[in-house]
Protein backbone atom coordinates (compact mmCIF):
# COMPACT_ATOMS: atom_id res chain seq x y z
CA UNK A 1 0.00 0.00 0.00
CA UNK A 2 1.33 3.89 -1.05
CA UNK A 3 1.29 5.47 2.33
CA UNK A 4 2.04 9.41 2.86
CA UNK A 5 1.02 11.05 6.28
CA UNK A 6 2.68 15.10 6.84
CA UNK A 7 4.25 14.93 10.06
CA UNK A 8 5.79 17.52 12.05
CA UNK A 9 9.68 18.77 10.72
CA UNK A 10 10.93 18.20 14.31
CA UNK A 11 10.85 14.43 13.86
CA UNK A 12 13.82 12.73 13.22
CA UNK A 13 12.38 9.79 10.37
CA UNK A 14 14.24 6.53 10.21
CA UNK A 15 14.10 4.53 6.95
CA UNK A 16 12.93 0.96 8.97
CA UNK A 17 10.20 3.09 10.68
CA UNK A 18 6.81 3.51 8.78
CA UNK A 19 4.24 6.06 9.04
CA UNK A 20 1.84 4.49 11.45
CA UNK A 21 5.25 5.47 13.73
CA UNK A 22 4.29 9.35 13.83
CA UNK A 23 1.52 11.99 14.56
CA UNK A 24 -0.16 13.48 11.82
CA UNK A 25 -0.40 17.52 11.64
CA UNK A 26 -2.91 19.15 9.48
CA UNK A 27 -1.95 22.76 9.66
CA UNK A 28 0.98 24.71 10.45
CA UNK A 29 1.20 28.31 12.01
CA UNK A 30 3.66 30.77 11.39
CA UNK A 31 3.98 34.86 11.50
CA UNK A 32 4.81 36.95 8.65
CA UNK A 33 8.77 36.65 8.61
CA UNK A 34 9.08 33.19 10.44
CA UNK A 35 10.49 30.26 8.58
CA UNK A 36 8.73 26.89 9.34
CA UNK A 37 8.71 23.26 7.88
CA UNK A 38 6.72 20.49 7.65
CA UNK A 39 8.00 16.85 6.47
CA UNK A 40 5.78 14.67 4.04
CA UNK A 41 6.56 10.68 4.38
CA UNK A 42 6.30 8.56 1.64
CA UNK A 43 6.07 4.93 2.53
CA UNK A 44 5.24 1.64 -0.19
CA UNK A 45 5.32 -1.72 1.63
CA UNK A 46 4.88 -3.29 -1.91
CA UNK A 47 6.62 -6.19 -3.23
CA UNK A 48 8.52 -5.24 -6.46
CA UNK A 49 11.07 -6.58 -9.03
CA UNK A 50 12.07 -2.86 -9.80
CA UNK A 51 11.85 -1.28 -6.24
CA UNK A 52 12.80 2.01 -6.81
CA UNK A 53 9.96 4.75 -7.75
CA UNK A 54 11.13 8.62 -8.71
CA UNK A 55 8.90 11.13 -8.02
CA UNK A 56 8.00 14.65 -8.91
CA UNK A 57 7.17 16.83 -5.72
CA UNK A 58 5.07 20.03 -5.81
CA UNK A 59 2.99 22.38 -3.86
CA UNK A 60 0.23 24.57 -5.18
CA UNK A 61 -1.22 27.44 -3.75
CA UNK A 62 0.00 30.63 -2.78
CA UNK A 63 2.78 29.20 -0.80
CA UNK A 64 4.29 27.72 -3.75
CA UNK A 65 6.72 30.84 -4.96
CA UNK A 66 8.30 30.64 -1.03
CA UNK A 67 8.39 26.97 -0.88
CA UNK A 68 12.04 25.17 -0.98
CA UNK A 69 11.58 21.03 -1.35
CA UNK A 70 14.38 18.92 -0.36
CA UNK A 71 14.91 15.03 0.50
CA UNK A 72 15.88 14.02 3.61
CA UNK A 73 18.99 11.73 3.46
CA UNK A 74 20.64 9.44 5.84
CA UNK A 75 24.29 9.80 6.76
CA UNK A 76 26.36 6.77 8.26
CA UNK A 77 26.14 7.36 12.27
CA UNK A 78 29.27 4.74 13.52
CA UNK A 79 29.33 6.83 16.99
CA UNK A 80 25.47 8.50 18.06
CA UNK A 81 27.03 9.14 21.67
CA UNK A 82 30.64 8.67 23.12
CA UNK A 83 29.39 5.64 25.00
CA UNK A 84 28.07 2.08 23.99
CA UNK A 85 24.44 1.89 23.10
CA UNK A 86 23.60 -0.07 26.43
CA UNK A 87 25.74 2.53 28.17
CA UNK A 88 24.07 5.49 26.49
CA UNK A 89 20.46 4.54 27.33
CA UNK A 90 20.92 3.21 30.79
CA UNK A 91 21.89 7.09 30.92
CA UNK A 92 19.19 8.16 28.70
CA UNK A 93 16.98 6.81 27.31
CA UNK A 94 15.21 9.04 24.87
CA UNK A 95 18.19 8.46 22.51
CA UNK A 96 17.30 7.50 19.00
CA UNK A 97 17.41 4.59 17.34
CA UNK A 98 18.38 3.02 20.75
CA UNK A 99 21.64 4.70 20.63
CA UNK A 100 23.04 2.18 17.82
CA UNK A 101 25.01 2.80 14.58
CA UNK A 102 23.12 3.25 11.53
CA UNK A 103 21.91 5.17 9.27
CA UNK A 104 20.49 8.45 10.52
CA UNK A 105 18.36 11.15 8.70
CA UNK A 106 20.14 14.65 9.11
CA UNK A 107 20.83 16.55 5.52
CA UNK A 108 18.82 18.08 3.61
CA UNK A 109 19.63 17.05 -0.11
CA UNK A 110 18.23 19.23 -3.18
CA UNK A 111 15.66 17.66 -5.57
CA UNK A 112 17.00 16.42 -9.02
CA UNK A 113 15.96 15.72 -12.38
CA UNK A 114 13.50 19.01 -11.87
CA UNK A 115 12.17 18.58 -9.01
CA UNK A 116 12.34 14.87 -8.41
CA UNK A 117 13.67 12.79 -5.83
CA UNK A 118 13.93 8.64 -5.65
CA UNK A 119 13.29 6.29 -2.90
CA UNK A 120 13.01 2.42 -2.17
CA UNK A 121 10.20 0.71 -1.54
CA UNK A 122 9.69 -0.69 2.38
CA UNK A 123 12.13 2.11 3.47
CA UNK A 124 10.64 5.15 4.97
CA UNK A 125 11.20 8.36 2.97
CA UNK A 126 10.79 12.01 4.30
CA UNK A 127 10.51 15.23 1.68
CA UNK A 128 10.95 18.67 3.62
CA UNK A 129 8.46 21.52 2.69
CA UNK A 130 10.46 24.52 3.95
CA UNK A 131 8.14 28.15 3.84
CA UNK A 132 9.97 31.02 3.96
CA UNK A 133 6.95 33.73 2.91
CA UNK A 134 9.30 36.68 4.53
CA UNK A 135 6.22 39.03 4.77
CA UNK A 136 5.23 38.95 1.12
CA UNK A 137 1.87 37.14 2.09
CA UNK A 138 -1.01 39.04 4.11
CA UNK A 139 -2.41 37.49 7.46
CA UNK A 140 -4.75 34.89 7.10
CA UNK A 141 -5.26 31.02 6.31
CA UNK A 142 -3.70 29.80 2.88
CA UNK A 143 -5.47 26.07 2.04
CA UNK A 144 -2.28 24.91 -0.31
CA UNK A 145 -2.09 21.01 -1.63
CA UNK A 146 1.28 18.94 -1.59
CA UNK A 147 1.39 17.32 -5.24
CA UNK A 148 3.04 13.58 -5.94
CA UNK A 149 3.13 13.23 -10.07
CA UNK A 150 5.54 10.22 -10.88
CA UNK A 151 8.86 11.52 -13.08
CA UNK A 152 6.78 10.11 -16.35
CA UNK A 153 3.82 12.74 -15.89
CA UNK A 154 1.43 10.80 -14.54
CA UNK A 155 -0.98 12.00 -11.38
CA UNK A 156 0.10 9.86 -8.24
CA UNK A 157 -1.60 11.80 -5.11
CA UNK A 158 -2.08 15.74 -3.52
CA UNK A 159 -2.20 16.16 -0.05
CA UNK A 160 -4.42 19.12 1.17
CA UNK A 161 -2.64 21.22 4.07
CA UNK A 162 -3.35 24.49 5.83
CA UNK A 163 -1.17 27.02 6.78
CA UNK A 164 -1.98 30.25 8.77
CA UNK A 165 -0.20 33.32 8.54
CA UNK A 166 -0.58 34.84 11.82
CA UNK A 167 -1.02 38.47 12.15
CA UNK A 168 1.93 39.66 13.33
CA UNK A 169 5.91 40.08 12.79
CA UNK A 170 8.62 38.85 14.91
CA UNK A 171 10.91 41.53 16.26
CA UNK A 172 14.43 41.51 14.82
CA UNK A 173 17.04 39.24 16.21
CA UNK A 174 19.14 40.41 19.29
CA UNK A 175 21.28 37.44 19.97
CA UNK A 176 24.68 36.53 18.64
CA UNK A 177 25.24 33.02 17.33
CA UNK A 178 28.82 31.77 16.34
CA UNK A 179 29.39 28.18 15.13
CA UNK A 180 33.23 28.22 14.14
CA UNK A 181 33.33 28.52 10.68
CA UNK A 182 37.08 26.94 8.85
CA UNK A 183 38.01 28.58 5.62
CA UNK A 184 40.44 25.89 5.44
CA UNK A 185 38.22 22.80 5.64
CA UNK A 186 36.49 24.50 2.52
CA UNK A 187 39.56 24.72 0.92
CA UNK A 188 40.75 21.49 1.37
CA UNK A 189 37.62 19.89 0.34
CA UNK A 190 37.10 21.20 -3.11
CA UNK A 191 40.44 21.32 -3.48
CA UNK A 192 40.89 24.91 -4.57
CA UNK A 193 43.81 27.33 -3.03
CA UNK A 194 43.25 29.40 -0.38
CA UNK A 195 41.59 32.67 -0.53
CA UNK A 196 41.76 32.31 -4.39
CA UNK A 197 38.67 33.50 -5.79
CA UNK A 198 36.97 30.09 -6.19
CA UNK A 199 37.52 29.38 -2.52
CA UNK A 200 36.30 33.06 -1.33
CA UNK A 201 33.38 32.36 -3.62
CA UNK A 202 33.02 28.95 -1.46
CA UNK A 203 33.74 31.34 1.52
CA UNK A 204 30.41 32.97 0.36
CA UNK A 205 28.11 30.60 -0.17
CA UNK A 206 28.79 29.21 3.41
CA UNK A 207 28.63 32.68 5.51
CA UNK A 208 25.57 33.35 3.51
CA UNK A 209 23.65 30.04 4.76
CA UNK A 210 25.06 30.73 8.21
CA UNK A 211 23.72 33.71 8.16
CA UNK A 212 20.16 32.61 7.09
CA UNK A 213 20.17 30.35 9.62
CA UNK A 214 20.62 32.61 12.22
CA UNK A 215 24.86 32.33 13.01
CA UNK A 216 25.59 36.03 12.57
CA UNK A 217 28.91 36.19 14.28
CA UNK A 218 31.98 34.52 11.76
CA UNK A 219 35.43 33.27 13.18
CA UNK A 220 37.60 35.29 10.90
CA UNK A 221 41.23 33.91 10.31
CA UNK A 222 43.35 36.52 10.53
CA UNK A 223 45.88 33.93 10.80
CA UNK A 224 44.98 30.27 10.64
CA UNK A 225 43.18 29.22 13.68
CA UNK A 226 45.11 27.21 16.49
CA UNK A 227 42.58 25.33 16.82
CA UNK A 228 41.99 21.14 17.21
CA UNK A 229 45.13 20.84 16.05
CA UNK A 230 47.75 17.90 17.17
CA UNK A 231 51.03 20.22 18.76
CA UNK A 232 53.20 20.05 16.38
CA UNK A 233 51.17 19.64 13.63
CA UNK A 234 49.83 22.39 11.12
CA UNK A 235 46.19 22.73 9.20
CA UNK A 236 45.75 24.22 5.52
CA UNK A 237 47.15 27.88 5.91
CA UNK A 238 44.19 29.80 5.88
CA UNK A 239 45.50 33.92 6.45
CA UNK A 240 43.89 37.08 5.93
CA UNK A 241 46.60 39.18 7.17
CA UNK A 242 49.74 39.50 4.75
CA UNK A 243 52.79 40.11 7.10
CA UNK A 244 56.06 40.97 5.22
CA UNK A 245 59.59 40.97 7.28
CA UNK A 246 62.38 43.38 6.30
CA UNK A 247 65.51 44.03 8.29
CA UNK A 248 63.50 42.53 11.26
CA UNK A 249 60.62 45.31 10.76
CA UNK A 250 57.16 44.14 10.51
CA UNK A 251 54.74 45.18 7.98
CA UNK A 252 50.74 44.62 7.74
CA UNK A 253 48.59 43.89 4.64
CA UNK A 254 44.74 43.80 5.17
CA UNK A 255 43.99 43.75 1.76
CA UNK A 256 42.23 39.82 1.90
CA UNK A 257 40.63 40.68 5.37
CA UNK A 258 39.23 43.93 3.27
CA UNK A 259 37.70 41.14 0.80
CA UNK A 260 36.53 38.69 3.49
CA UNK A 261 34.64 42.06 5.63
CA UNK A 262 33.01 42.65 2.10
CA UNK A 263 31.59 39.39 1.73
CA UNK A 264 30.40 39.28 5.23
CA UNK A 265 29.02 42.44 5.36
CA UNK A 266 27.28 41.44 2.15
CA UNK A 267 26.03 38.05 3.46
CA UNK A 268 24.60 40.11 6.45
CA UNK A 269 27.04 39.20 9.08
CA UNK A 270 26.75 41.32 12.08
CA UNK A 271 30.11 39.91 13.93
CA UNK A 272 33.71 39.41 13.64
CA UNK A 273 35.01 37.00 15.38
CA UNK A 274 39.11 37.36 15.34
CA UNK A 275 40.74 33.73 15.85
CA UNK A 276 42.56 33.37 18.65
CA UNK A 277 45.77 34.86 19.52
CA UNK A 278 47.50 32.13 20.96
CA UNK A 279 47.32 28.14 21.28
CA UNK A 280 44.05 25.87 22.62
CA UNK A 281 44.73 23.76 25.54
CA UNK A 282 46.74 26.19 27.66
CA UNK A 283 47.65 29.21 25.56
CA UNK A 284 51.75 27.75 25.46
CA UNK A 285 52.40 28.75 22.02
CA UNK A 286 51.95 31.03 19.17
CA UNK A 287 49.27 30.42 16.36
CA UNK A 288 51.34 29.58 13.16
CA UNK A 289 51.70 32.71 11.20
CA UNK A 290 53.37 32.93 7.54
CA UNK A 291 54.74 35.96 6.35
CA UNK A 292 58.13 36.89 3.70
CA UNK A 293 60.75 37.66 5.07
CA UNK A 294 63.29 39.07 2.92
CA UNK A 295 61.78 38.01 -0.18
CA UNK A 296 61.04 34.03 1.13
CA UNK A 297 57.41 33.21 2.34
CA UNK A 298 57.54 31.08 5.41
CA UNK A 299 55.98 29.93 9.22
CA UNK A 300 57.55 32.85 11.63
CA UNK A 301 55.90 31.42 14.41
CA UNK A 302 54.15 28.23 15.13
CA UNK A 303 53.87 25.03 17.86
CA UNK A 304 57.85 26.01 18.67
CA UNK A 305 57.20 29.55 19.46
CA UNK A 306 57.24 30.53 23.21
CA UNK A 307 53.59 32.44 23.77
CA UNK A 308 55.38 34.80 26.09
CA UNK A 309 58.35 35.06 24.60
CA UNK A 310 60.03 38.17 23.51
CA UNK A 311 59.57 37.50 19.98
CA UNK A 312 56.06 36.76 19.90
CA UNK A 313 55.31 39.74 22.35
CA UNK A 314 56.90 42.22 19.96
CA UNK A 315 55.20 40.74 17.37
CA UNK A 316 51.59 40.42 18.30
CA UNK A 317 51.67 44.14 20.58
CA UNK A 318 52.56 45.41 16.79
CA UNK A 319 49.92 43.33 14.65
CA UNK A 320 47.52 44.50 17.82
CA UNK A 321 48.21 47.90 17.63
CA UNK A 322 47.66 48.55 14.16
CA UNK A 323 45.12 45.59 13.31
CA UNK A 324 42.56 48.16 16.10
CA UNK A 325 43.29 50.80 14.77
CA UNK A 326 42.35 49.93 11.42
CA UNK A 327 39.06 48.09 12.90
CA UNK A 328 38.41 51.49 14.29
CA UNK A 329 39.07 53.51 10.99
CA UNK A 330 36.53 51.16 9.23
CA UNK A 331 33.64 51.67 11.81
CA UNK A 332 33.77 47.60 12.76
CA UNK A 333 34.57 48.33 16.74
CA UNK A 334 31.51 47.40 18.31
CA UNK A 335 31.55 44.49 15.74
CA UNK A 336 34.59 42.64 16.66
CA UNK A 337 35.49 40.38 19.35
CA UNK A 338 38.72 39.12 20.00
CA UNK A 339 39.78 35.36 21.69
CA UNK A 340 42.70 34.35 23.54
CA UNK A 341 42.72 30.85 24.19
CA UNK A 342 39.77 28.02 24.64
CA UNK A 343 39.04 26.74 28.29
CA UNK A 344 41.64 27.40 30.90
CA UNK A 345 41.86 25.25 33.50
CA UNK A 346 44.34 25.63 36.64
CA UNK A 347 46.92 24.39 34.85
CA UNK A 348 46.87 27.32 32.49
CA UNK A 349 45.37 29.91 33.95
CA UNK A 350 48.91 31.55 35.21
CA UNK A 351 49.93 31.54 31.43
CA UNK A 352 46.49 32.72 30.22
CA UNK A 353 46.33 35.64 32.53
CA UNK A 354 50.24 36.48 31.59
CA UNK A 355 49.53 36.30 27.85
CA UNK A 356 46.13 38.68 28.60
CA UNK A 357 48.51 41.31 30.46
CA UNK A 358 51.17 41.51 27.18
CA UNK A 359 47.89 42.72 25.21
CA UNK A 360 44.69 44.12 27.16
CA UNK A 361 46.14 47.35 26.75
CA UNK A 362 45.86 47.24 23.16
CA UNK A 363 42.67 45.81 23.25
CA UNK A 364 41.24 48.32 25.83
CA UNK A 365 37.32 49.52 24.45
CA UNK A 366 37.36 45.91 22.25
CA UNK A 367 35.38 43.24 23.79
CA UNK A 368 37.51 39.42 24.58
CA UNK A 369 35.45 36.43 25.07
CA UNK A 370 36.31 32.73 25.29
CA UNK A 371 34.73 29.75 26.68
CA UNK A 372 35.15 29.30 30.98
CA UNK A 373 33.51 27.24 32.36
CA UNK A 374 35.40 28.10 36.05
CA UNK A 375 33.74 31.11 37.40
CA UNK A 376 36.77 31.68 40.18
CA UNK A 377 38.58 32.82 36.93
CA UNK A 378 36.11 35.38 35.75
CA UNK A 379 35.86 36.67 39.12
CA UNK A 380 40.07 36.99 39.30
CA UNK A 381 39.34 38.95 35.67
CA UNK A 382 40.81 36.93 32.84
CA UNK A 383 37.71 37.60 30.71
CA UNK A 384 35.41 40.07 29.76
CA UNK A 385 32.46 38.11 28.44
CA UNK A 386 32.89 33.93 29.47
CA UNK A 387 31.36 31.65 27.62
CA UNK A 388 30.65 28.72 29.88
CA UNK A 389 29.38 25.76 29.00
CA UNK A 390 25.56 24.85 29.70
CA UNK A 391 26.64 22.14 32.43
CA UNK A 392 27.94 24.91 34.02
CA UNK A 393 25.76 28.07 33.27
CA UNK A 394 24.35 27.75 37.01
CA UNK A 395 27.83 28.71 38.61
CA UNK A 396 28.04 32.14 36.63
CA UNK A 397 23.93 32.83 36.85
CA UNK A 398 24.92 34.67 40.35
CA UNK A 399 27.69 36.90 38.49
CA UNK A 400 27.05 40.28 37.27
CA UNK A 401 27.74 40.18 34.15
CA UNK A 402 26.99 42.36 31.15
CA UNK A 403 26.53 39.91 28.70
CA UNK A 404 26.20 36.36 29.15
CA UNK A 405 26.31 33.49 26.77
CA UNK A 406 26.76 29.71 26.87
CA UNK A 407 27.94 26.85 25.13
CA UNK A 408 28.00 23.10 24.28
CA UNK A 409 29.84 20.35 22.51
CA UNK A 410 30.81 17.11 22.55
CA UNK A 411 28.78 17.51 25.96
CA UNK A 412 26.86 17.39 27.79
CA UNK A 413 25.04 14.60 26.03
CA UNK A 414 22.90 13.21 28.60
CA UNK A 415 19.51 14.94 28.77
CA UNK A 416 20.67 18.51 28.04
CA UNK A 417 20.11 20.19 25.26
CA UNK A 418 22.77 19.54 22.32
CA UNK A 419 22.68 18.39 18.40
CA UNK A 420 23.68 14.77 17.93
CA UNK A 421 22.27 13.13 15.19
CA UNK A 422 20.42 10.56 18.08
CA UNK A 423 19.02 13.53 19.56
CA UNK A 424 15.42 14.95 18.80
CA UNK A 425 14.59 17.71 17.24
CA UNK A 426 12.77 19.04 20.15
CA UNK A 427 16.22 18.73 22.68
CA UNK A 428 17.86 20.51 20.14
CA UNK A 429 15.57 23.42 19.50
CA UNK A 430 15.08 24.03 23.52
CA UNK A 431 18.21 26.19 23.61
CA UNK A 432 16.03 28.91 22.65
CA UNK A 433 13.42 28.76 25.54
CA UNK A 434 16.81 28.49 27.66
CA UNK A 435 18.38 31.25 26.47
CA UNK A 436 15.59 33.34 26.88
CA UNK A 437 14.60 32.24 30.21
CA UNK A 438 18.15 32.86 31.77
CA UNK A 439 19.03 36.35 29.74
CA UNK A 440 21.56 34.76 27.60
CA UNK A 441 22.66 37.02 24.64
CA UNK A 442 25.05 34.48 23.07
CA UNK A 443 25.68 31.12 21.72
CA UNK A 444 28.67 29.28 20.53
CA UNK A 445 29.65 26.19 18.87
CA UNK A 446 33.23 24.52 17.82
CA UNK A 447 31.75 23.45 14.80
CA UNK A 448 30.17 24.52 11.69
CA UNK A 449 32.03 22.86 8.63
CA UNK A 450 34.55 20.80 10.58
CA UNK A 451 35.61 18.51 8.07
CA UNK A 452 39.12 16.86 9.87
CA UNK A 453 39.71 14.14 12.30
CA UNK A 454 40.70 14.42 15.50
CA UNK A 455 43.77 16.78 15.77
CA UNK A 456 42.93 18.14 12.31
CA UNK A 457 45.58 14.98 11.03
CA UNK A 458 43.54 14.52 7.65
CA UNK A 459 40.46 15.53 6.03
CA UNK A 460 37.26 13.51 5.84
CA UNK A 461 34.52 12.73 4.30
CA UNK A 462 31.22 14.24 5.96
CA UNK A 463 29.16 12.45 3.94
CA UNK A 464 30.62 8.71 4.78
CA UNK A 465 31.28 9.14 7.85
CA UNK A 466 29.89 11.99 10.38
CA UNK A 467 32.18 10.63 13.65
CA UNK A 468 35.00 13.10 12.52
CA UNK A 469 36.95 9.86 11.88
CA UNK A 470 35.73 8.05 14.52
CA UNK A 471 36.17 10.15 17.24
CA UNK A 472 33.18 12.46 17.99
CA UNK A 473 29.00 11.50 18.67
CA UNK A 474 27.71 12.31 14.59
CA UNK A 475 26.42 16.33 14.98
CA UNK A 476 29.10 17.59 16.91
CA UNK A 477 31.71 18.70 14.38
CA UNK A 478 29.72 20.47 11.70
CA UNK A 479 26.16 21.43 10.92
CA UNK A 480 26.38 21.96 6.76
CA UNK A 481 27.49 19.79 4.18
CA UNK A 482 29.99 20.48 1.80
CA UNK A 483 27.65 20.17 -1.71
CA UNK A 484 28.20 20.44 -5.68
CA UNK A 485 29.47 23.77 -6.98
CA UNK A 486 30.56 24.87 -3.60
CA UNK A 487 27.50 25.43 -1.87
CA UNK A 488 26.30 24.48 1.43
CA UNK A 489 23.99 22.48 1.79
CA UNK A 490 21.97 22.13 5.17
CA UNK A 491 20.60 19.62 7.78
CA UNK A 492 17.72 19.30 9.23
CA UNK A 493 20.04 19.96 12.81
CA UNK A 494 20.81 23.59 11.46
CA UNK A 495 17.26 24.01 11.10
CA UNK A 496 16.30 23.31 14.25
CA UNK A 497 18.97 25.45 15.75
CA UNK A 498 17.20 28.37 13.75
CA UNK A 499 13.93 27.24 15.32
CA UNK A 500 15.66 27.91 18.93
CA UNK A 501 16.65 31.48 18.34
CA UNK A 502 13.31 32.26 16.37
CA UNK A 503 11.49 30.76 19.06
CA UNK A 504 13.72 33.31 21.40
CA UNK A 505 12.03 36.38 19.15
CA UNK A 506 8.10 34.69 19.48
CA UNK A 507 9.11 34.75 22.87
CA UNK A 508 10.12 38.29 23.21
CA UNK A 509 6.87 39.26 21.05
CA UNK A 510 5.09 37.85 23.93
CA UNK A 511 6.93 39.41 26.35
CA UNK A 512 6.10 42.80 24.38
CA UNK A 513 2.48 41.86 25.81
CA UNK A 514 2.63 40.13 28.96
CA UNK A 515 6.18 40.68 30.81
CA UNK A 516 8.61 38.23 30.96
CA UNK A 517 7.97 36.12 34.16
CA UNK A 518 4.31 35.79 32.45
CA UNK A 519 6.10 34.17 29.74
CA UNK A 520 8.48 32.20 31.34
CA UNK A 521 5.36 31.07 33.84
CA UNK A 522 3.26 29.49 30.87
CA UNK A 523 6.36 27.91 29.15
CA UNK A 524 6.83 25.94 32.70
CA UNK A 525 3.38 25.64 32.98
CA UNK A 526 3.13 23.65 29.68
CA UNK A 527 6.23 21.81 30.00
CA UNK A 528 5.45 20.55 33.35
CA UNK A 529 8.39 21.38 35.68
CA UNK A 530 10.97 24.22 35.85
CA UNK A 531 12.88 25.05 32.97
CA UNK A 532 16.51 24.47 33.40
CA UNK A 533 19.90 24.09 31.14
CA UNK A 534 19.87 20.67 32.89
CA UNK A 535 17.44 19.08 30.80
CA UNK A 536 14.93 19.85 28.23
CA UNK A 537 11.79 19.27 26.49
CA UNK A 538 12.59 15.68 24.40
CA UNK A 539 9.30 15.13 22.15
CA UNK A 540 7.82 16.95 18.93
CA UNK A 541 4.43 17.10 21.19
CA UNK A 542 5.40 19.40 23.80
CA UNK A 543 7.76 21.41 22.08
CA UNK A 544 4.62 21.88 19.69
CA UNK A 545 2.65 22.87 23.09
CA UNK A 546 4.27 25.14 24.32
CA UNK A 547 5.18 27.08 20.95
CA UNK A 548 1.28 27.10 20.44
CA UNK A 549 0.32 28.32 23.96
CA UNK A 550 2.60 31.31 23.42
CA UNK A 551 1.11 31.81 20.05
CA UNK A 552 -2.40 31.94 21.47
CA UNK A 553 -1.31 34.47 24.02
CA UNK A 554 0.49 36.28 21.35
CA UNK A 555 -2.85 36.66 18.84
CA UNK A 556 -5.02 36.83 21.97
CA UNK A 557 -3.32 39.83 22.54
CA UNK A 558 -3.32 41.51 19.10
CA UNK A 559 -7.18 41.01 18.56
CA UNK A 560 -8.28 42.51 21.83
Amino acid sequence: MFETKIVSAMEKCFIHQTPSEFAEITRLRMYKNEKAAVQLLVYDDADSWNAVRVFRFEVEGALSPYTKISAVENIPNYLPTPVTPKLAMESDPAFLNGAKPGLYPDLLHPLIHDGCYAFCQQQLRAMWFEFNPEENLEPGVYEIKLRITHKNGFHVKEIPFTVEILPASLPSEDHICTNWFYADCLADYYEVEPFSDKHFEICENFIKTAVESGINMILTPVFTPPLDTAQGGERTTTQLVGVTVENGKYTFDFSLFDRWVEICDRCGVKYFEISHLFTQWGALHAPKVMATVDGEYKRIFGWETDSVGEEYVTFIRQFLTEFTQYIEKNGLKDRTYFHISDEPNEKHVDRYMQNRENIVDILKGFKSLDALSHVEYYQKGLIEVPVPSESRIEDFMAEDIAERWVYYCCGPWTKATNRFFAQSGARTRSLGMQMYKYGIKGFLHWGYNYYNSQFSDEPFNPFLNANLGYWGSAGDGYIVYPGRSGKAWESIRLYYMYKAFEDIRVLRLCESFYGKDKVVSEIEAVYGKTLTFEECADESALMQAIRDRIDDLIVAAINK
